[in-house]
């Protein structure tokens, strides 16, 4: 059993950690992954560069962490969306669209062309994870929209997940992102738009 001293420090020493994460993803869409040093965050900070080596041992270390941090944030919010009792499958779909919209800043494009690029690992991690929990939530979603009759009764959640996987992936790779006049934001909305009004029942439309 923790002490309140120990509890205190805990969460001292998490909220440290947020404030890192924050300002770190901030400078990381500013200026890019591979311009921002690890003295420019801790100075950015008002902390020593040992309290941050201190937290993330390297930069690497420090953008997996942001990201990990990231996706769990984003998963929480759309898991809460899945499960608010008051909510249509129509009006938790159209609040999923709000909540990746406003959890993508302006700058991803490269960001994440960049992080795919330099830092394969973690990319890679981050397809996984969407994989795992973003893609397990939306399943779940559309087999309670089927059951309640609200989607589609013919409707084959896997072959809905594959498409929005497969199209995610595509709009995410490097070639693209450099082509493209839109943002991921834009693009984000619009495959969501095209994918989940698609299995509503056409009478709800």
């Amino acid at each position: 059993m923790h002490s309140a001293v120990e509890q205190e420090l805990t969460q001292e020493k998490d909220e440290v950690r947020q404030r890192i994460f924050e300002k770190s993803f901030e400078l990381f869409l500013r200026y890019g992954f591979a311009k921002t040093r690890m003295e420019e965050i801790a100075r950015t900070l008002r902390i020593s560069r040992k309290t941050l080596y201190k937290h993330f041992a390297n930069k690497h270390e420090l953008l997996k962490e942001v990201m990990t941090d990231k996706h769990l944030r984003i998963h929480g919010r759309i898991e809460g969306i899945f499960q608010d009792p008051e909510k249509s499958i129509k009006e938790k779909i159209a609040a999923m669209r709000g909540c990746l919209s406003s959890e993508i800043p302006h700058g991803m494009n490269e960001f994440l062309r960049e992080i795919r690029d330099q830092a394969p690992d973690i990319w890679k991690q981050i397809q996984s994870l969407k994989e795992k929990n973003i893609n397990r939530t939306m399943r779940k979603m559309i087999e309670t929209g089927i059951k309640n009759g609200e989607i589609r009764s013919e409707v084959n959640p896997d072959i809905v997940l594959l498409i929005h996987s497969a199209a995610s992936e595509a709009m995410f790779d490097p070639n693209f992102l450099a082509q493209t006049p839109y943002s991921i934001r834009d693009l984000v909305q619009e495959l969501d738009n095209i994918i989940f009004y698609g299995i509503v029942k056409r009478d709800d439309i």
